[in-house]
């Protein structure tokens, strides 16, 4: 022998030691030269498999733990890491296998029983897996890992509130594991408990600042809960991560407008879109955001290209007729409605939206049919009872038009429109049956002060209410207040209202010309 080389102890102390320290290249070295010196060893080859398995080498790691198990066939450690090495490489079955040989080698080690349940699981053989988890919990009841493994079972199965019992048993054993508080946040949020599940995740990156998956869960969870701007932040983290995130950038542009920072939001979107060029829900978000811009010619190409992507979604339809209206293009935007309608024949929003688009067209006798039919497949739908009840009354159908906006009213008590419409009709109306003054002045009351008396037009109800009640020098005032708010050349309606109330006369509203006066 050389008295140069190092001797065997000495090389497996070296092996050892730079395996400890992660170096496992030179770890790998030593184990090789100790294995040179004495092949017939299986604990050498057994140590060098390790270092494979560490170095992420399965496919070498589990030579030499077949190595070791051909010099000793009841070498039950062998066989665990083996199994280890080809649930790494993707070979459950034989992960399984090599597992059960482990324990019917040490049947009073846990390992390989909480082993072959991992593997079993990914099988999703998920009882078979639960078995051999209690079965190692027999073993070593307050084992971290086993407790872990068996909650991330529990939760494949949707049994969250088990899952989330084993992470807190897991947690209680290692309170450290970043992994059990994201996975317990996980159980929670699906359990109903938000803000618990956001604590998890905070705690989850207090351990592990650098998971972007800890990033991603609390992100949803902010956004859920309508704290935008922490949502947005969160996504940012997630992007530092991975910038080509599609979804993160889909979310964090939803986030971004929800926040009111609507043109930050479009690049996220149109960054989304152009990293899946196949993916409709960032180009229908972006369409929505161009929409609160009021870039309504972009808005509608946002969704004619969703309509490209998605034909079957009624919802492209109804957003593009919607900017098609904003557009005063009211047949184009029927034509979208209508092809809600077909796609979604029972939802009863594309109905009211055509029986908007029927009355921007001046076909009261299409949009009265169409707020009927939305209002019949959604009882009490405040919003087409109060469309249906306006087209009825711009036809002179005064009673009708009452009785929609009372039942709109019922609906929707707090709805300041319907509120001060219903006011207007009981104290302006031309038919004498309809007006109730007292009703009118109750209901412009409660308008105005849904809106802090800052709306111009409600406070001309008002004072059109108290004019009909005979309650002149109220009326007078805020009427005043009215003109006062209007801009000079916008006042002469206001300006001949005002006029009445000093005489002493309230305002009748002007019917039709086809109705009878």
């Amino acid at each position: 022998m050389d008295p140069r080389q190092p001797d065997l102890t000495t090389l497996v102390h070296r092996g050892q030691t730079y395996a400890r320290r992660s170096d496992f290249n030179r770890a790998l070295e030593a184990f090789t030269g100790a294995i040179d010196l004495d092949p017939v060893d299986p604990d050498l080859y057994y140590q060098r498999g390790n270092a494979h398995a560490a170095a992420g080498q399965a496919g070498l790691a589990a030579e030499d733990f077949t190595a070791a198990i051909r010099l000793r066939p009841d070498h039950a450690a062998a066989y665990h890491n083996r199994a280890t090495a080809h649930a790494e490489a993707g070979d459950l079955d034989a992960a399984v296998a090599d597992y059960s040989e482990a324990i019917r080698l040490a049947p009073d080690d846990p390992d390989p029983l909480n082993g072959r349940g991992v593997a079993l699981s990914r099988k999703g053989e998920y009882d078979a897996a639960l078995a051999d988890y209690a079965a190692a919990l027999e073993l070593a009841p307050d084992d971290a890992r086993v407790l872990f493994n068996r909650g991330n079972c529990l939760s494949a199965r949707e049994r969250f509130a088990e899952a989330e019992a084993d992470y807190s048993d897991a947690l209680a054993a290692h309170p450290r594991n970043p992994r059990a508080y994201l996975y317990r946040a996980v159980c929670r949020e699906r359990l109903g408990r938000p803000l618990e599940a956001i604590a998890d995740l905070t705690t989850a990156l207090r351990l592990a600042p650098q998971s972007p998956e800890a990033f991603w869960h609390r992100a949803r969870l902010w956004a859920a809960e309508g704290e935008h701007a922490k949502a947005a932040a969160d996504f940012t983290w997630v992007l530092r991560f991975d910038p080509d995130h599609s979804s993160a950038h889909n979310l964090r542009g939803v986030a971004l407008a929800e926040a009111g920072e609507h043109a930050k939001a479009a690049d996220d979107f149109t960054h989304a879109a152009e990293l899946d060029p196949t993916d409709p829900g960032p180009v229908f978000n972006r369409g929505l955001t161009r929409a609160r811009m009021r870039e309504w010619e972009a808005a509608a190409a946002d969704f004619t290209r969703v309509i490209e992507l998605a034909p079957d979604d009624p919802s492209c339809f109804l957003q593009r007729g919607y900017a098609h209206l904003e557009m005063l293009d009211p047949d184009r935007a029927a034509a979208d409605f209508s092809a809600a309608v077909r796609l979604a024949p029972d939802d009863a929003r594309y109905y009211y939206a055509r029986a908007v688009a029927h009355r921007q067209r001046g076909d009261r006798e299409a949009a009265v049919a169409d707020a009927t039919a939305a209002v019949e497949l959604r009882p009490g739908f405040a919003a087409a009872l109060a469309l249906r009840a306006s087209v009825r009354y711009a036809a002179g159908d005064y009673e009708a038009a009452l009785a929609d906006y009372e039942a709109s009213r019922d609906r929707e008590p707090d709805d300041p429109a319907t509120l001060n419409s219903l006011a207007w009709l009981r104290a302006t109306c031309p038919a004498d049956a309809v007006r109730d003054g007292a009703q009118a002045v109750a209901d412009a009351v409660r308008a105005c002060e849904l809106t802090g008396h800052a709306v111009a037009g409600y406070l001309d109800t008002l004072a059109a209410a108290h004019a009909e009640a005979g309650e002149f020098a109220p009326a007078v005032r805020w009427q005043e207040k009215v003109v006062a708010m209007t801009p000079p050349d916008q006042r002469d309606e206001y300006e001949h209202r005002l006029a009445l109330y000093r005489v002493g006369k309230p305002f009748r509203d002007t019917p039709p010309p086809d109705i009878p006066s």
